[in-house]
């Protein structure tokens, strides 16, 4: 006997914004674009053949690489969980670096930086690759400002440049006055 299924979706959300562009593996600094939420998905549980309804998410992330290009890569989709075995608890605590907080919107990280690793994985059906992400974590601090431009400096034109004149040194009949004696101590000094 044969039963007909519902058919699920596993295609990604971002498949049109992404497009055929495979994003460079390596680690890059990378911004949050854009979070998808998909309610009520028809999608069989996990080993097994029954299905469920379930809600999604889905995080997009931008970067450039070393020759200034533009990418994007899209996480995978993941179930709206709050359990701290769940894929989203975990890809969230890896993006925070430390446990999210509930009733945090998560949506409010849209334009947050974090450092992404990025791994070109095989298709499940044998047929090309794909950009995945391998991991993610916070920007550490002297990572999150680009570095300025730094502008070339002139070289000096060197011309021969005739010695001062010599003044005659006089000898002055007042005798300085003497410095004030100011008591300082090591936490006084400025840096």
């Amino acid at each position: 006997m044969a039963v007909l299924t519902q058919p699920t979706d596993t295609t990604n959300p971002f498949t049109e914004v992404i497009g055929n562009d495979l994003a460079p593996a390596g680690t890059y600094i990378a911004t949050v674009i854009d979070i998808r939420d998909e309610f009520g998905v028809v999608r069989t549980k996990f080993q097994s053949t029954e299905t469920e309804k379930v809600d999604l998410t889905t995080f997009l992330f931008g970067f450039r690489d070393a020759q200034g290009q533009p990418h994007k890569v899209a996480s995978r989709r993941m179930k709206i969980s709050g359990n701290e075995k769940s894929a989203l608890f975990g890809f969230l605590k890896s993006l925070l670096g430390r446990a999210p907080e509930y009733g945090q919107d998560y949506c409010t990280l849209k334009g947050a930086k974090c450092l992404l690793t990025v791994e070109h994985v095989k298709r499940r059906d044998g047929v090309g690759i794909f950009a995945s992400i391998a991991a993610l974590s916070p920007v550490p601090q002297g990572l999150a400002v680009p570095a300025l431009p730094v502008a070339p400096v002139p070289a000096p034109v060197l011309a021969p440049v005739a010695p001062p004149p010599i003044a005659p040194v006089r000898q002055a009949s007042v005798p300085a006055p003497a410095a004030p004696s100011i008591e300082t101590s090591d936490d006084q000094i400025p840096f």
